[in-house]
C-alpha cells in the first residue's frame, strides 16, 4: 500500500507541472475541472471505477459581461480590451487604389486624408475611439463516459455555444476643440463615413451585432482511474486516493473567427487540432469530505495557412485592421491548475463543492505569408494574440437520487446547479456562468 501511495503522490506532483478540453476561453469563465459525481446506488462509494459503468452528463449554462480585464489587467468594457482604438494610424501602409483614393468623398480618400494628419498630430487622444458593448452566451455541454475494464474508460465531450456581441457604440475621446480635435474636418468626415469605410474593406457596419451559434470543439479521450486506500493497524480506512488520468484529441468542429465582423469570436479554438490531457487526484479525508487537486493542458498542433486581419503598422491597435492576408497561426498552449473541496453526500444525496482554478493560454503567434505588407514583428504586437488568464471560483450543489431508488436499480439520475465566478484576469472577459445539469449513471 505504501508503494501505491508514493506512486499516487508522485503522479500528482507531475500534474502540478503540466502546462483542457474545450472549456476555458478568454470570453468565459471555465467550468469546474473535475470528474462528474457518481451515484452511490447501495451506499457504496466505488461505482466510479466499476467495469462497464456508463455516465451521461448534460449541462446548460448562461453568462454575460459588460466588462473585462484588458491587456494591462485593468477593468474596461469588453470591446475595449485592447485599449482605446487609435484610428489616426488605421490607414498606415494600407493598400489603396490610386484612382479611388483621388476621388473626394470616397472612403479611401477619407481614410488617406486622416492618415496624412498623423505626422503633425500633437494630441495623443486625437482620432481615438472607446468602444462599448455587451457580451452574452449560452452553452450546452454533453459528456459521455463509458468504463471498460482494469480502470480504463473512454470519454467524449460535445459543447454547443451561442455567442453574441450587441449594443455596440463608441465614444470619441478627442479633445472638444483645438487644431486636432472633434472639430477637425478630416476626423468629422471619417466619423460620418465610418461604416462606408469599414464596408470598403470588407467589414460589416461597426454597430452590426455579431451572433454565432454552433458546435464548440469535440474531444475524445482515453482515461484510467483507480483507488488507493490507506488503512490503519485495525484495517479501518483512514484515507483514500482517487487518481484519474486522461489523454486524447480535441477536434476543430467549432466555428472560426470571421474576418467580416469587427468583434467576431470563435465557438471553439479557431479551427485547430489539439492534444489534450489531465491528471486529477481526489483525496478522501472522511467518508463525507474529500479534497480534489487537478491540472490539465491542451497543446495545439501547428496549423495550415489561413486568412486573418493583421496590423500593418506598429501604432495600430484595437479590433479594426483594414488589411487581411494569409498567415500561419501557432496557437499558444492552454493549461489549468486548481482544486476543490467536496462535502460528499453530507445530507442524504446532497453534495456541495467549492473550488478554484487558474486558467491560462500562452501567446499565439502569426506568421504572415506577405511579410512586406505584414512585418511579423509588427503583426505580433497585437495584444489580442498575447497570453490571457483568469482566476475562477467554482460553486456546485448536486443531488444523487439513487439513494431514494430500489437497491437493485441499474440506473440512477443526478441533478446539479452551479456558478462560476471570475475574480481576476488579464486579456479576458468578466463572464460569470450560471447553470444546471442532469446526469444519469447506468451500471451493468
Amino acid at each position: 500500500m505504501r508503494a501505491k501511495l508514493i506512486l499516487a503522490l508522485s503522479l500528482l506532483a507531475i500534474s502540478i507541472g503540466l502546462k483542457a478540453t474545450d472549456n476555458a476561453h478568454y470570453y468565459k469563465s471555465a467550468n469546474l475541472h473535475r470528474n462528474p459525481s457518481t451515484a452511490w446506488f447501495d451506499d457504496k462509494h466505488y461505482y466510479e471505477i466499476e467495469d462497464w459503468l456508463l455516465k451521461i452528463d448534460e449541462n446548460i449554462m448562461y453568462g454575460d459581461a459588460n466588462s473585462c480585464w484588458d491587456k494591462d489587467g485593468h477593468s474596461a468594457n469588453v470591446l475595449n480590451d485592447t485599449g482605446a482604438y487609435n484610428m489616426l494610424w488605421s490607414g498606415q501602409n494600407v493598400r489603396l487604389d490610386p484612382t479611388l483614393e483621388a476621388i473626394a468623398g470616397h472612403p479611401q480618400f477619407i481614410l488617406r486624408k486622416l492618415t496624412e494628419l498623423a505626422a503633425a498630430n500633437t494630441d495623443d487622444n486625437f482620432a481615438t475611439l472607446r468602444f462599448d458593448g455587451k457580451f452574452e452566451m449560452w452553452e450546452s455541454n454533453c459528456q459521455i463516459r463509458k468504463n471498460l475494464k482494469w480502470g480504463l474508460f473512454v470519454e467524449g465531450r460535445v459543447p454547443v455555444r451561442s455567442l453574441k456581441i450587441k449594443n455596440i457604440s463608441y465614444t470619441d475621446l478627442s479633445a472638444a476643440t483645438g487644431p486636432f480635435s472633434q472639430q477637425t474636418v478630416e476626423w468629422i468626415q471619417f466619423k460620418n463615413n465610418f461604416n462606408a469605410i469599414l464596408n470598403e474593406f470588407g467589414y460589416e457596419n461597426y454597430n452590426q451585432a455579431f451572433s454565432k451559434s454552433g458546435l464548440g470543439d469535440i474531444s475524445v479521450l482515453l482515461g484510467w482511474e483507480d483507488i488507493f486506500e490507506y488503512k490503519d493497524d485495525d484495517d479501518n480506512d483512514v484515507i483514500s486516493l482517487w487518481l484519474t488520468a486522461r489523454l486524447g484529441f480535441l477536434m476543430p468542429t467549432g466555428e472560426r473567427i470571421k474576418t467580416d465582423y469587427i468583434f467576431s469570436m470563435p465557438t471553439g479554438y479557431n479551427d485547430h487540432w489539439a492534444l489534450t490531457g489531465s491528471l486529477e487526484l481526489d483525496i478522501g479525508v472522511l467518508p463525507w469530505l474529500s479534497i480534489d487537486l487537478y491540472g490539465g493542458f491542451t497543446w495545439f498542433f501547428d496549423d495550415t495557412t489561413r486568412e486573418a486581419r493583421m496590423k500593418t503598422f506598429s501604432a495600430q491597435n484595437g479590433h479594426i485592421f483594414f488589411e487581411k492576408g494569409d498567415a500561419k497561426e501557432d496557437k499558444g498552449t492552454l493549461w489549468y491548475l486548481g482544486g476543490n473541496v467536496k462535502f460528499d453526500h453530507f445530507w442524504e444525496g446532497l453534495s456541495a463543492i467549492v473550488g478554484y482554478s487558474y486558467n491560462r493560454q500562452e501567446d499565439t503567434e502569426l506568421s504572415p505569408s506577405n511579410t512586406t505588407l505584414f512585418p511579423k514583428d509588427t503583426v505580433n504586437t497585437d495584444s489580442r494574440l498575447h497570453s490571457w488568464y483568469t482566476h475562477v471560483l467554482h460553486f456546485m450543489l448536486d443531488y444523487d437520487i439513487s439513494l431514494h431508488m430500489k437497491k437493485c436499480s441499474k440506473w440512477a439520475p443526478r441533478i446539479n446547479v452551479f456558478y462560476d465566478y471570475p475574480v481576476d484576469g488579464k486579456n479576458s472577459y468578466k463572464t460569470d456562468m450560471i447553470g444546471a445539469g442532469l446526469g444519469i449513471d447506468v451500471r451493468w
